[in-house]
């Protein structure tokens, strides 16, 4: 690997450090729980053969039944987010809900799309919530677009994903969707896995559940990729004690998470991906990534009577993240940091007619990021003039959050339920530059060809506030039967980067909250072990954020969704089983967006495939074997908002194996990309590069064994 280029110029300890910390983790989980602030646990997810109405804690913040949300929600158990799945990236196992596209970079980075086109973008990353525990992993204006990397998703208890709006309890970021990783649950016994797999990949785990509601769960990794010089070294650990008595139940955890990856950039040319040597080649081998996650929290549940509960959950928080940006003239470095505390407070009323819920939530975060570059910039005169060496960036940004939040359900007969809720939220930026103001260089010289591509504001603050309402009503004629029509209301603020990370003349962004109207249908029905969902969905973005042909940040876009979502588990008779989860969907420009000298009103939105899902069939026998084959297909898709190049899609099939060697061994066998076809992870197009890919990886095998004691 070539690392010589990686560290100059860069400041602070090195991401390895984070192995360091790993000993430190046990003490600190004992001071967070002396805090003796916490909230009851989820209670654990037991396997049964309802594979789509589970206890879910992402709407509500508490543990609560399914099938009493009239909302489109996915809940993973255990076999399917952790052991049995045996994932190594988050895209794998989100592609078991409807509604989810998480398009593969390289090693553990991706780019979301939830109900949505692919997010890319400076601050795109806000339009999706991820959390572990139900604490955000980054924090609503610093948020990054790999944020799910730090989620210890191979070890999960459980992952839900709440599709669309967000809930009152949700945040800004809530935008298209919830993704909350569960982990603070204690296993049955202590379990540890051992896996070996292609292109030089190793992982170890470990489950311990303890003594006296005292557990954790470690993973490390370390993966040679299938691409030159594209290897990552990775570690995650969460720890949770809980306890308490009578009216008070308490639950404190920390989790850890840190990654140092060489990264592989873009193969360009068309069809670029095709080329089996070109797929394996690594244009910027001095591309890398160092990242580390560390949040801890504590939550305290105290009853204050038989049906008032209230709840408190103060945490912490601290992220940092350095890496080349290989994907821009230059090749320029990045580091970003931010820290913060918060706390999430809510009061439970359980009514006769319905369950009430009212609360508070609030955090502060100093964050700060610095961009520079070394040497000059490869290419034309002008290349060499407007991406300058030096610093480019170099800025602190706090900001203070204020929420407040209501929601209730009240139910109307034996039938039917009535839900409807608010959030308010309030958000204050105060920035500070550290460079000249204005798009010269560092030196305060100008830049040829009519000055620098990057603009530096000066000192300034921006406040901004967004009401969110949610309405709902479900009809339940009869056991295992429900219907549900929603209306909801999302937003998210501008992220930092957005407001402070101009480019052009642009000196100031004058933006504003981008928000969501959404309006969802949905059916569920069970009968004995069949269970099936189905969405359909319609949705209209206002405000969106985007970067116009002059690089101007503006506010004003709009965009149009619709779509059909499918969650299907059938039972074939025997030990077989048929899953499905599909979705077909639009996502046009539903506004005036004048780009190159055409308007892009009716077209698609690029990066955003009209159909893409999964089907899986399973056969299991007992405890003792599963065999599943899966096959998941990616439509086409537009390459850029012309929609004048397109990628064409591609079909994949896995193969998963599970037996049991005993009572207490299992193994386990995975093959991904069972017949090894050629195909890209993501595809994009740019007017510097033409078509880019990053390549999917071939055919690969793993092999694992789990024991416990």
């Amino acid at each position: 690997m070539r690392r010589g280029a990686r560290y100059s110029g860069m400041q602070g300890t090195k991401t390895t450090l984070t192995w360091a910390l790993l000993p430190l983790t046990g003490w600190l989980i004992q001071a967070w729980a002396a805090i003796g602030f916490a909230a009851a646990a989820p209670e654990p997810f037991r396997a049964a053969a309802e594979p789509l109405e589970k206890v879910v804690v992402t709407v509500g913040r508490r543990a609560t039944d399914a099938r009493a949300i009239a909302r489109s929600l996915t809940a993973l158990p255990q076999e399917d987010a952790g052991w049995a799945l045996g994932q190594t990236h988050a895209q794998e196992v989100l592609a078991r809900a409807p509604g989810v596209n998480l398009q593969r970079g390289n090693g553990q980075e991706y780019l979301p799309a939830l109900r949505s086109p692919v997010l890319t973008g400076p601050g795109a990353c806000g339009a999706l919530l991820t959390a572990e525990d139900g604490i955000p992993i980054t924090s609503p204006g610093f948020c990054n677009i790999n944020e799910l990397l730090f989620a210890h998703h191979e070890a999960a208890s459980r992952i839900e994903i709440l599709r669309g709006p967000g809930a009152a309890v949700h945040g800004g970021n809530a935008l298209h969707g919830v993704v909350n990783v569960i982990t603070a649950q204690a296993v049955a016994s202590p379990e540890a896995g051992l896996e070996l797999g292609s292109h030089g990949f190793s992982r170890f785990r470990l489950n311990f559940p303890g003594e006296s509601g005292f557990g954790f769960r470690l993973t490390g990794t370390r993966a040679g990729g299938f691409r030159e010089d594209s290897g990552y070294r990775q570690l995650k650990f969460n720890g949770f004690k809980a306890g308490g008595s009578g009216a008070r139940i308490w639950t404190a955890g920390v989790a850890v998470s840190g990654l140092d990856q060489d990264t592989a950039g873009y193969v360009t040319g068309l069809n670029g991906y095709r080329d089996r040597e070109a797929a394996r080649s690594n244009p910027d081998p001095e591309a890398f990534r160092q990242a580390i996650n560390v949040r801890a929290y504590s939550r305290l549940e105290h009853r204050l009577g038989e049906s008032l509960a209230l709840v408190v959950t103060p945490y912490a928080r601290y992220s940092r993240m350095r890496f080349r940006m290989h994907f821009l003239p230059g090749d320029p470095y990045e580091s970003n940091h931010h820290r913060g505390v918060g706390v999430q407070s809510a009061a439970y009323l359980d009514r006769p007619a319905g369950p009430l819920v009212a609360g508070l939530d609030m955090e502060y975060t100093k964050g700060a990021l610095r961009q520079w570059q070394e040497g000059e910039t490869a290419g034309s005169a002008f290349a060499r003039a407007v991406f300058p060496s030096g610093e480019h960036y170099r800025y602190r940004a706090d900001a203070l959050w204020v929420a407040p939040f209501a929601q209730f359900h009240l139910r109307l007969g034996e039938r039917w339920t009535v839900s409807a809720g608010a959030r308010y939220e309030r958000v204050r930026y105060d920035y500070r530059n550290r460079l000249p103001a204005g798009r010269t260089r560092d030196d305060r010289t100008a830049c040829g060809f009519g000055g620098c591509r990057y603009s530096r504001p000066a000192d300034r603050a921006d406040t901004f506030a967004a009401f969110s309402p949610k309405l709902s009503l479900m009809w339940r004629p009869a056991p295992g039967r429900r219907a549900w029509l929603s209306f909801a209301h999302g937003f998210r603020m501008p992220q930092a980067t957005e407001l402070y990370r101009l480019q052009g003349a642009q000196t100031t962004a004058e933006l504003r909250p981008e928000n969501v109207r959404a309006a969802e249908m949905g059916l569920a029905l069970r009968s004995g072990a069949m269970a099936s969902q189905l969405v359909v969905y319609h949705m209209r973005k206002r405000d969106v954020l985007f970067r116009d042909a002059e690089l101007f940040n503006r506010a004003g876009g709009g965009t149009r969704h619709e779509g059909l979502e499918a969650d299907i588990g059938w039972p074939l008779g025997g030990a077989l089983t048929l899953e499905l989860a599909a979705s077909l969907a639009r996502h046009r420009y539903d506004r005036d967006f004048l780009l190159a000298g055409g308007n892009l009103r009716g077209l698609d939105v690029d990066t955003a495939p009209r159909r893409f899902g999964g089907v899986r069939l399973r056969w299991q026998d007992g405890d003792e074997r599963t065999v599943e084959l899966e096959c998941l297909w990616t439509g086409g898709y537009f390459l850029e908002p012309r929609n004048l190049h397109r990628y064409p899609g591609h079909e994949l099939f896995n193969l998963r194996a599970r037996m049991a060697l005993g009572k207490r061994l299992t193994a386990y066998m995975r093959v991904l990309n069972l017949t090894g076809r050629a195909y890209a992870a993501r595809a994009d197009y740019t007017v510097f590069s033409g078509e880019r890919y990053f390549p999917g990886a071939p055919r690969s095998l793993y092999l694992g064994l789990r024991r416990r004691w």
